[in-house]
């Protein structure tokens, strides 16, 4: 059998390398004939009914590979297998598959990094700790699982241990960038200043132009920015966004169309209205720019006694994509429209809450916050007709400075790099903003961030009433809010509601004139 599986396999490998995929696929289905148990064939095949946008088959073959590797206990492959299911939100099969591996096998040793990381992606922060527990006892000291346990304390909101173990990681390694990036945005240091000489002296370790020299000179800046010296902090901000900037790049008119296109696809009107849930879970979407208090929002809506948060989630792009037999990469980057055309949106909106029914049941509330969900509000309406979307909004310059002063990751948001950029994205937001309440008036209902600041009681009255929700006592004490957070404002959502990010753009107003004009210019 060995014999006759090996020779299937370097036959796959030959094709594979020809680029001859329907042979290669052959080879690998040829293997899984003779020995069903096998990983490697499952997670080739999912990669190529990828590369065919055949979504459901694809998806099919990571779960598969995820049942043989728990099944049979193979913890060398579980990595790249953990990888694969992020691709399809798969978090649940995330956690049980690592929650399965033996701890004690070197091969998941080696791995236990990405095992620890993905854990904390997919929001298991418990899990992941005791996880980190387990292998911490059995390998050395190492740089990559503490910047992880202090990036899990620090979602959990435990902020001064998370300093602590960011620190220990740059002991571990000190020109590590990852960990002078969190640091820095995470916490001040003692002394304002203190950490800026280790900062730089890492900086001159990596090559020009790398992104490790981009998110250190974003720590830099963040480390300037505290200790008052705003003229050094801009110059460092500058050259990590022009690396980024560089690295990624941007094309406002292809953006400008891919905004048309997805217009022209709903039209004038939804057919869909605000329905009514009938005993069936209520999404209340909160979107909007980043760093536009869009976690703010979600933090103070989650002290409702009936209000579910969940986070930043991709399940609605993985619902599109199941029902649609089509990897759906969200609605500013989609190019094939027929395929949705096609789709039947309610079984997308029964896909969604199946896959959320863990977290949210019965006629309750939960929240989605992934802001870039703004681009789907289209879809959501037609797929569950009983969403509420509450869309954030902020004064254009602190909106548009918010986010140039954020390295995203992943390569996210590559608008926010450069000032003609950022002034083109926000006026096409605006845009969309204005159609989204144009063809939906009875479903999207606008927060300003600077009205929860300044009016939070009313502010928050007004969107609960939106929401179909009764007013509840001590909601706008998000200290009170225990859940964790994973996102950029992990750390500051832990703080009492203050007015500190109004007009915070000013202390640069010389320097982000260009932009103001800009933006003046687009309104």
């Amino acid at each position: 059998m060995k014999e006759e599986l090996s020779i299937h396999w370097n036959a796959a490998r030959r094709h594979e390398a020809a680029g001859d995929v329907p042979a290669a696929k052959a080879e690998y289905e040829a293997m899984l004939a003779i020995e069903p148990m096998q990983v490697t064939p499952q997670l080739r095949l999912s990669r190529f009914a990828q590369m065919s946008d055949r979504y459901v088959a694809s998806r099919t073959h990571a779960l598969d590979a995820s049942r043989i590797a728990t099944t049979a206990g193979l913890g060398r492959d579980a990595g790249f297998i953990s990888l694969r299911l992020l691709a399809f939100a798969e978090n649940a099969e995330v956690a049980r598959l690592i929650g399965a591996l033996d701890t004690s096998d070197p091969e998941v040793l080696k791995q236990s990094a990405v095992f620890a990381q993905h854990l904390w992606l997919v929001g298991e922060h418990e899990h992941a700790l005791e996880f980190l527990g387990r292998v911490g006892a059995r390998v050395r000291p190492n740089h990559l699982l503490s910047h992880t346990r202090a990036n899990v304390l620090r979602s959990l909101g435990r902020l001064d241990e998370a300093t602590e173990h960011y620190e220990y990681a740059l002991r571990l390694s000190p020109h590590y960038a990852d960990a002078h990036w969190s640091l820095a945005y995470h916490q001040p240091s003692a002394t304002p200043g203190a950490r800026i000489p280790r900062i730089r002296a890492a900086a001159d370790q990596y090559p020009v132009g790398s992104s490790e020299q981009a998110r250190l000179c974003f720590a830099l800046f963040k480390e300037l920015e505290t200790a008052g010296d705003t003229e050094a902090a801009w110059d460092a901000l500058m050259r990590g966004a022009g690396i980024m900037r560089g690295r990624l790049g941007h094309d406002v008119a292809h953006e400008a169309g891919q905004l048309a296109r997805l217009k022209a696809f709903h039209g004038e009107s939804i057919d869909a209205g605000r329905g009514e849930p009938e005993g069936q879970p209520v999404p209340i979407f909160i979107v909007g720019m980043p760093r536009t208090g869009t976690t703010l929002l979600d933090r103070i809506l989650g002290n409702h006694p009936r209000v579910m948060s969940l986070g930043e989630r991709n399940d609605f792009d993985a619902a599109i994509s199941e029902a649609s037999d089509h990897f759906f990469p969200g609605s500013l980057a989609e190019t094939s429209w027929d395929k949705l055309r096609a789709m039947d949106p309610r079984k997308a909106g029964a896909l969604y809450l199946q896959r959320v029914s863990p977290f949210a049941c019965g006629d309750g509330f939960f929240i989605d916050k992934n802001p870039q969900n703004f681009f789907n509000i289209g879809l959501i309406l037609r797929a569950l007709p009983q969403a509420r979307i509450l869309c954030l909004r902020r004064d254009p310059m602190d909106a548009c400075f918010s986010n140039l002063k954020e390295m995203f990751e992943g390569g996210a948001y590559p608008y926010s790099y450069g000032l003609e950029e950022l002034a083109a994205h926000h006026a096409a937001f605006e845009d969309l903003l204005a159609y989204w309440q144009r063809i939906a008036p009875e479903s999207v209902h606008v927060v300003r961030y600077e009205d929860i600041v300044v009016d939070g009681e009313e502010t928050l009255r007004k969107a609960l009433a939106f929401c179909g929700l009764e007013a509840a006592p001590g909601m706008l004490d998000i200290t009170a809010n225990r859940a964790p957070v994973s996102t950029a404002s992990s750390s500051q959502v832990r703080q009492p509601i203050h007015a500190r990010g109004i007009g915070a753009w000013k202390r640069y107003s010389r320097q982000l004139e260009p932009l103001r004009r800009l933006l003046e210019g687009a309104a």
